[in-house]
């Protein structure tokens, strides 16, 4: 276990075992390997399952409990301490997501002895994270403290519901993460400043109750007045690895879209070279309906990577589909056929885009022409050496509700697999729902891995069965009984658009 957690340990124990003894006088009465832990070392998980033991018999206190108030304790010191690689935007639930990059970050690329727990996560929603917690040490109850400590940070409250646990003999631990409430009246990030809790209380004190130990000054992020030569206008979006500005191509006079990694994760090898592979991917494709990519640099006075892009006005299909409910058939259709046709473009230059989901699928303009985005886990074929060395370590990447039954196991990937995103995707637009359901992420995966659909045609019975077969056909388990490939898939929308044309 990493050292860091040792020296926060002898705080918490001062602090947790009050009243009845100390970090001196727990330490010598636990065996350990070494008498002296140091935040920079690798000591061995017995000896912090030890101590975690010696307080819980100390203060006779459930060991659980205590595991769970050391996550509390820890959470908003690991903040400090990470606050290079956390983005000043970020809330609860955008911690938990971003959690395994942070481990990744600062502890497997900086410390290869280090073997920290490998964190799952996937984003149902604004305000849902299901997420999967493997680990030899079985600690989940010091994770469900460190959430629930990240979210006092934040004022905010959440709720964890634990549908497997290695505790009750499970193979992995599997929690849905919800916000439920948020104090927006003193919130620890925005108005210059931000508030961190140390939950120093008696036993028994909610942790949000306790006071502020010290607020630190953080100014807005400033506006950058150009990247790479463009001048920057304003800020128009951020996600988990940067921001977007819009900005001025002042050589072709028009206005340009310009995604730049954010600090925080262009110190972080891999990621830097997951988003260049990225815009170079996209770079390749030369499609109507593929987002354009003007330029890829790296910015000359910081050295940060950026992509110049097309400029796109209008939505994406998950935010259409959420004002508009189920669309006609025709407007599926003819989303499909745009979706498979950037596809083929795609798979023609040997890339396979591995993420299609409507979050994805851009409608520009008054006319909703399908423009494809991010292509951040798109791989060339057959090279899976270098997708390994871009991923890291025990990430899980791509969204479940999506994921082909190819990428859930072992079976070799090809460019089918995102014939199976698409077939998903019409199937929800179709009939409002999608395919596979679960309470939670292993059970979407289990449903998706025994190919065991709803029938499209149980779920919308007025869609046309012409319609329904190609769907159906889209999403069958075996890649072998889906279209050949995207231009098939192409060609057999086309044809259905003709048959119901109105």
């Amino acid at each position: 276990m990493h050292g860091l957690i040792f020296f926060y340990l002898q705080k918490y124990a001062d602090v947790a075992a009050a009243g009845s003894t100390s970090w001196k006088g727990i330490k010598s009465s636990t065996t350990t390997t070494t008498t002296k832990f140091l935040a920079s070392g690798v000591y061995p998980d017995a000896d912090a399952v030890a101590i975690l033991t010696a307080i819980s018999e100390t203060t006779g206190r459930p060991l659980p409990v205590i595991l769970d108030e050391f996550g509390r304790f820890l959470a908003p010191n690991l903040l400090k301490v990470a606050r290079t690689v956390v983005d000043p935007a970020w809330r609860t639930l955008d911690l938990i997501e971003n959690t395994e990059m942070i481990i990744h970050a600062m502890i497997r690329s900086t410390n290869p002895g280090a073997a920290p727990p490998v964190l799952q996560v996937v984003r149902h929603a604004p305000d849902e994270i299901h997420l999967v917690y493997t680990s030899a040490r079985r600690l989940c109850p010091l994770a469900v403290g460190l959430m629930h400590g990240f979210a006092d940070h934040y004022r905010e409250t959440i709720t964890i519901e634990e549908m497997s646990c290695m505790l009750r003999g499970d193979p992995f631990c599997s929690m849905v993460v919800q916000q439920v409430a948020a104090d927006t009246k003193d919130a620890p990030i925005g108005a210059g400043e931000t508030v961190v809790f140390h939950p120093k209380a008696v036993h028994g004190t909610p942790a949000a109750q306790t006071p502020a130990m010290f607020v630190e000054d953080r100014a807005t992020e400033p506006l950058p007045a150009a990247i790479g030569g463009y001048p920057v206008v304003e800020p128009i979006g951020r996600g988990a690895m940067g921001r977007v500005f819009l900005a001025e191509d002042t050589s072709l006079g028009r206005k340009v879209a310009i995604k730049v990694m954010h600090p925080s994760r262009a110190g972080d090898p891999a990621a830097r070279r997951r988003f260049l592979r990225e815009s170079r991917a996209t770079a390749a494709v030369e499609h109507h309906n593929v987002v354009a990519i003007h330029q890829v640099g790296e910015d000359a006075a910081d050295g940060i990577p950026f992509i110049v892009m097309q400029l796109l006005r209008g939505s994406t299909l998950a935010s259409h589909r959420g004002r508009a409910g189920r669309l006609p058939v025709g407007d599926v259709l003819r989303i499909g056929r745009e979706i498979a046709a950037g596809l083929a473009a795609a798979h023609e230059r040997g890339l396979i885009h591995r993420d299609i989901k409507p979050e994805n699928i851009f409608l520009e303009g008054p006319s909703r022409t399908v423009k494809i985005i991010d292509f951040g886990l798109a791989r060339d074929v057959g090279d899976d050496a270098a997708l390994a060395q871009v991923t890291m370590d025990g990430a899980f990447v791509g969204t479940p509700a999506y994921m082909s039954p190819e990428r859930i196991g072992d079976k070799p990937l090809d460019a089918r697999s995102d014939l199976f995103g698409l077939g998903v995707i019409l199937f929800e637009l179709l009939a409002d729902r999608p395919p596979f359901t679960g309470t939670s992420m292993m059970a979407v995966l289990a449903s998706i891995g025994r190919g065991q659909p709803l029938e499209l045609r149980e779920a919308a019975p007025d869609v046309p069965a012409d319609v329904a077969d190609l769907v159906m056909r889209l999403i069958a388990h075996d890649p072998a009984d889906r279209p050949a490939d995207a231009r098939a898939a192409v060609d057999a929308i086309a044809a259905l658009e003709k048959r119901h044309a109105t």
